[in-house]
């Protein structure tokens, strides 16, 4: 958990039969989007940051291809999971836009978050073979997620690295969780194994 969400989301504190279910119905939302031709990214869905990386990637894809329903569906996801751009990113939020080609046709969905901030996201870009870096604060003994996704299926790895530049997390399928000893700034390095130039969403948990 990043220092700008002191409050425990409803999520984390409810039961694991509770979360379960809820990240079931996320899940499920999403299942179309998974399915659906063109569905590109790194990070499990096996969590709400996982969902929405995934989600994230599908709006951006479905923007790309003017496709108004797939970016409905896409943004339902992320708004349903009450995600918001973390605190410390100067970035460019393309929710908003998004939005205006794809306007919600139905009432919203229940948000599943108990504090004024869900998982925060961000977006960016990094040239083939080279890596982005940017530093977030977590907090010591609560478990920290992040999770990595790409439109286009780059070839992105994720690391985790504390202040003395030594590794704590080694991405798996797009996705790392760990528990910090000490509250301090973490470095999050996101490296391009490809050639090209690559999109991705990094979501914090």
């Amino acid at each position: 958990m990043s220092l700008s969400r002191r409050t425990p989301s409803l999520f984390e504190a409810l039961g694991r039969q509770t979360r379960a279910a809820i990240l079931g119905g996320l899940a499920l939302s999403l299942a179309p989007i998974a399915l659906a031709q063109g569905a590109a990214a790194q990070a499990a869905p096996d969590s709400v940051s996982g969902v929405v990386a995934l989600a994230l990637s599908e709006a951006a894809q479905a923007y790309a291809d003017n496709d108004p329903d797939r970016l409905e569906r896409a943004l339902a996801v992320i708004e349903r999971a009450g995600a918001l751009p973390i605190a410390e990113w100067s970035g460019e939020d393309p929710v908003p836009l998004w939005r205006t080609v794809a306007p919600a046709t139905s009432p919203a969905a229940p948000i599943y978050r108990g504090s004024p901030l869900g998982p925060g996201y961000r977006s960016g870009q990094v040239t083939g073979g080279k890596a982005d870096q940017f530093e977030q604060v977590f907090l010591s003994g609560e478990k920290a997620r992040i999770a990595l996704s790409s439109p286009g299926k780059a070839p992105l790895s994720l690391r985790v690295l504390d202040r003395n530049a030594r590794a704590v997390c080694e991405g798996s399928n797009g996705a790392c969780q760990w528990v910090p000893l000490f509250t301090q700034r973490y470095v999050i390095e996101i490296r391009n194994q490809g050639k090209d130039l690559a999109r991705y969403f990094l979501v914090v948990e």
